[in-house]
């Protein structure tokens, strides 16, 4: 899924606990906000992709039984058989699609709603499990935060 979808989705899912009454172009949305933000963002995108996969009228099983039915699939013409192959890997793509997002939402502690926290108006991010080694981030600080709006070098060496 693409960058910018999740920041879309993390403006979209802002709160007013997430802002307490600050606006929204203060908050840095290729970050986490917080973490009860970032849980609904792949929440939602789990659940779209688990949409899209239920408008199937079969599933990823029914079509490989079609193409392990040898003289059966044979007996499709050419365009069909590469339709279900087709079809059979699009489900495919969405099933490990959803597993690696609930992967990511386990490991990073997003499902645990007792957990979750809003950002409260603080516009520096939250760091979650994980990140730093992913996206090699590191939690700003307050001075950090201030001198890349004002446009000034943040690491002065």
């Amino acid at each position: 899924y693409p960058v910018e979808m999740l920041e879309f989705l993390r403006l979209m899912q802002m709160t007013t606990e997430d802002t307490r009454g600050k606006p929204l172009k203060d908050f840095d949305y290729s970050r986490t906000i917080s973490a009860a933000n970032e849980a609904s963002v792949l929440t939602s995108v789990v659940e779209a992709v688990t949409r899209q996969l239920n408008k199937y009228p079969n599933s990823e099983e029914e079509d490989a039984a079609l193409i392990k039915d040898k003289a059966m699939f044979r007996l499709l013409s050419y365009n069909q058989r590469m339709a279900i192959r087709h079809r059979r890997n699009e489900k495919r793509l969405l099933k490990r699609t959803i597993a690696a997002l609930e992967n990511q939402i386990r490991k990073q502690g997003l499902d645990d709603p007792d957990l979750l926290t809003r950002a409260e108006g603080s516009t520096l991010g939250q760091l979650l499990p994980g990140d730093e080694r992913k996206y090699g981030l590191k939690q700003k600080t307050a001075l950090e935060d201030r001198l890349d709006k004002m446009g000034l070098p943040v690491d002065i060496k």
